[in-house]
């Protein structure tokens, strides 16, 4: 009836190679739009972002975990699953883009530090109903373990949101700043779009020799897929939530350490445009393994396996582990080069540096988020986005007017919340499976491999740079030596070994 289940590690390494080649091209595309728009002009995009990711949340319902989870559970039951949540997606897809519309002036003027947004967050409107009708294939894909399909699905979107994006905003640069920036809504349609038709064909080619359909909403699935996906909604609300409150309150913020609106807002752009855009870079691996992860640890469940679930947390832990660590360590020693040659804006460095101390702490969370998931504990999920967006704002607040921080400030109040986070994930998964994780294996071997190679490569740092004239090939080579050294070391030490 589909296709063939993959398991834990091809469904990683398949959406390891869609994260690859949708984070190179988005990283790519970032780098253009900085480079056409402006610091500025980045800093508008990044603004509506919150307001759209908001309503996607609110769209959503939940109903992609929800029917990843409940599918891995039931696989007999699949197409029951997905009818029921594809008929409540398009309801609320269709309903939140109709609202956005009509509640467009005054959901912009209560929520936007800039009200220059207004036109590129109008133009994205319809790419919410897109997404969250293709969000229930998705989560019938995840739930038959099909990751490929979503992996292929991703690049497409991706690529296709980057070439008219980049068409679209170099046609547009003669328009008003404000409008300009409506190249990327525009583009983020077009891409969701695309992707959302490969989804329909795989479907339609996995499924068409099905003599029977069920055609029927069912009452009694959508109360289950709603019991599941309404806490893990109210969690992503409030982690949408402050993101908005972020990307107002830091404006904000700065414009009462005596900025004015135009640098406040440029100054964001270098946090979240910029910053952050190279902090999730090294995330590739860890966007992948958290797909495959929720069903996985699903079917440890049904199995009633905990020796399994242990095996998977244990598995899951230590790969983000050992493949962040060098990223985290690659962002904080050449902050200044990439700042400067990629984005041209090298006063976002000093950001970048704060944000890679606790980057480690980020991906950890995230990885711990999906196993909570999987294990159907959205509740814990909620109340983790709820305890650490708190920290975060107040980090904020408190933090970003003071003149020796500014938007560093802001920095340091997301590595605390997400350091607060990942605490948070470990207890609720060692008190819920009784499971103890074993942080001193998980951490030990990849953290002694990292200062190995730190070790060696300060030694061959003064020699690479006398011997390589161009500093653009001599960082390249030095950060690829560190990444050598390190690689050699978890060899030799064992640790891909993941049993």
């Amino acid at each position: 009836m589909t296709g063939k289940k993959q398991g834990l590690w091809l469904g990683t390494l398949w959406m390891l190679i869609s994260n690859a080649i949708v984070k190179g091209l988005g990283f790519f595309y970032r780098v253009v739009l900085v480079r056409l728009l402006g610091a500025e002009g980045m800093g508008l995009i990044e603004m509506v972002t919150p307001l759209y990711s908001f309503l996607l949340v609110l769209g959503g319902l939940g109903i992609q975990p929800a029917l990843s989870q409940k599918i891995a559970q039931n696989e007999n039951k699949n197409l029951e699953y997905l009818y029921t949540g594809r008929c409540i997606m398009l309801g609320s897809g269709l309903l939140l883009t109709i609202l956005g519309y009509l509640l467009c002036d005054i959901i912009v003027g209560i929520f936007a530090p800039d009200p220059r947004i207004y036109a590129c967050f109008r133009a994205i409107l319809p790419a919410v109903s897109i997404i969250s009708i293709a969000s229930a294939y998705r989560g019938w894909f995840q739930g038959m373990r099909q990751i490929s399909v979503i992996g292929g699905s991703q690049t497409i979107e991706q690529a296709i949101r980057v070439i008219s994006g980049i068409y679209l905003a170099a046609c547009m640069l003669g328009l008003p700043l404000s409008q300009a920036v409506s190249a990327a809504s525009l583009a983020t349609i077009c891409g969701e779009l695309s992707g959302f038709l490969l989804l329909l064909f795989m479907f339609w080619q996995q499924t068409r020799h099905i003599e029977f359909r069920p055609n029927r909403f069912s009452p009694a699935i959508a109360k289950e897929l709603l019991r599941y996906g309404l806490p893990i909604t109210a969690g992503r609300l409030v982690n949408s939530g402050i993101l908005l409150a972020q990307a107002f309150l830091i404006p904000w913020a700065l414009q009462h350490a005596g900025w004015d609106m135009r640098g406040a807002t440029e100054i964001y752009g270098r946090f979240s445009g910029v910053a952050l855009a190279l902090l999730h870079l090294p995330g590739v691996f860890t966007a992948a393994l958290s797909v495959s992860v929720l069903p996985a640890v699903a079917e440890t469940l049904q199995a009633s396996s905990n020796y399994l679930l242990q095996k998977r947390i244990y598995q899951s832990l230590s790969a983000t582990v050992i493949f962040t660590l060098p990223g985290m360590a690659i962002l904080y020693l050449f902050a200044d080069e990439l700042t400067t040659w990629i984005f041209d804006n090298p006063l976002a460095a000093p950001i970048l540096r704060i944000l890679a101390i606790g980057g480690i702490f980020w991906y950890l969370q995230v990885t711990l988020l999906s196993i909570l998931q999987g294990m159907g504990a959205a509740r814990q999920v909620l109340y983790s986005n709820i305890f650490s967006g708190i920290l975060m704002l107040l980090g904020i607040i408190l933090l970003v007017p003071l003149p020796r921080l500014g938007i560093l400030g802001a920095a340091l109040a997301a590595d605390f919340a997400w350091c607060f986070a990942m605490a948070y994930n470990a207890w609720r998964i060692k008190s819920l499976a009784s499971i103890q994780i074993p942080w001193k294996k998980i951490c030990f071997k990849p953290c002694l491999a990292l200062a190995a190679a730190l070790i060696v490569w300060t030694g061959f740092q003064p020699m690479l740079q006398h011997a390589v004239e161009q500093p653009q090939i001599a960082a390249a080579a030095s950060a690829g030596t560190l990444i050598g050294i390190y690689s050699l070391c978890i060899l030799v030490s064992g640790c891909l070994k993941l049993k």
